[in-house]
């Protein structure tokens, strides 16, 4: 496909090409029209000397003479750009021909590398976002696939039936920037994209555990003064359970951040509880297993109870270790036990009771 020279880079032709040559560089497109030069008032009008050139695909010289009679030309040399063996524009050097000649092909080698290089970058920027696509797809998508998506993933060679897991990179209103930082340390089989929730990896598990390498993601990206939050989800032999690792590393990272705002790694292996009463709930303000929460609240003003069952919890149940953690005699401990269970009509002293009543207190913080 045929493509021609944008304003942008007839410009940027013109900045490097006049860095190195001490006289003016004119940049036409395919019509004719100047869209580039190192001398404003030249921008946008036709130059007949760069239609000559359009006209026959060869170099053009404008001698002083001629270019009195020519339109928008003065002295110089005009020679074609060519991409794929079609011309996409053409470059003109101003100044007597006898005396910029030599220098005429060495610029338009250098326009012709400057679009070569433009056309490449390009390329890669739409193979990477068609990669991104297929990450999109993989993640999104509720019907099945179609041979579209196989087709892009056989042409960028990505192995579908890898093992590989849901890593999810989010720093306020930061997502370009992390995507910058984030490609860097990218291996080969990992795919990633920018979705709303922050940068998603899609992490090869074949070089380590997706723990160790969020870590370490994590310091390089603080180090380069980015404050960033990583969850990630299930591993998942292949690509149909992507996007269950997906949703699992988002949950991972609502409930996380919730329960415990200071880290900054989430894994959903140490949240499963959470996501799944996340999920279950629904985000319903009124579900029935709050009951018993608000009750506490309600007769707790001290948050004492609270505090109390919290730390029963975390201590497994053990009346001594708990009470030495809340510097409390294990009489006060009994007696704060036996509140809880006038007020919820749950023993915290029985597992099942017990399960209930650390089920409310997970749900009043992540809902």
């Amino acid at each position: 496909m045929l493509r021609y020279i944008t304003k942008e880079l007839a410009q940027k032709i013109v900045c490097r090409t006049m860095e190195i040559i001490d006289c003016n560089i004119n940049v036409m497109n395919e019509k004719g029209v100047i869209i580039g030069s190192g001398d404003k008032k030249r921008m946008n009008q036709i130059h007949e000397g760069a239609l000559m050139v359009l006209k026959n695909g060869s170099s053009y010289e404008i001698t002083q003479q001629q270019a009195d009679s020519l339109r928008g030309a003065k002295p110089g040399v005009n020679l074609p750009i060519f991409f794929n063996g079609e011309i996409v524009g053409v470059v003109g050097l101003t100044g007597l021909p006898e005396q910029i000649r030599n220098y005429g092909e060495l610029v338009r080698m250098a326009a012709e590398m400057i679009f070569q290089e433009m056309i490449l970058i390009e390329e890669i920027q739409w193979d990477e976002r068609l990669k991104e696509e297929v990450v999109h797809q993989l993640l999104q998508q509720e019907d099945p696939l179609d041979s579209l998506f196989f087709d892009r993933a056989n042409r960028f060679d990505i192995n579908l039936y890898l093992p590989r897991v849901a890593l999810i990179v989010t720093a306020d209103n930061h997502h370009h920037e992390v995507m910058k930082l984030v490609k860097k340390y990218i291996a080969n089989n990992d795919l990633y994209a920018m979705l709303p929730d922050g940068v998603v990896i899609l992490k090869s598990t074949e070089a380590g555990s997706a723990s160790s390498y969020a870590e370490q993601l994590e310091k390089q990206l603080r180090a380069s003064g980015m404050v960033c939050k990583l969850a990630a989800g299930s591993v998942q032999p292949d690509f149909k359970g992507l996007r269950v690792s997906y949703q699992q590393a988002k949950d991972t990272l609502a409930v996380g951040s919730k329960l415990h705002p200071e880290a900054v790694f989430y894994c959903y292996s140490d949240y499963q509880i959470p996501v799944l009463l996340r999920q279950s709930a629904g985000f319903q303000e009124n579900h029935d297993l709050l009951h018993h929460y608000k009750k506490l609240k309600e007769y707790d003003k001290k948050k004492e109870l609270i505090e109390t069952l919290t730390v029963y919890i975390e201590e497994n149940g053990e009346g001594s270790t708990a009470a030495k953690k809340l510097f409390i005699h294990r009489n006060t401990l009994s007696y704060r036990l036996d509140r809880v269970q006038s007020i919820t009509g749950k023993d915290p002293r029985k597992v099942k009771d017990l399960l209930e009543l650390y089920v409310t207190l997970l749900l009043s913080k992540i809902l």
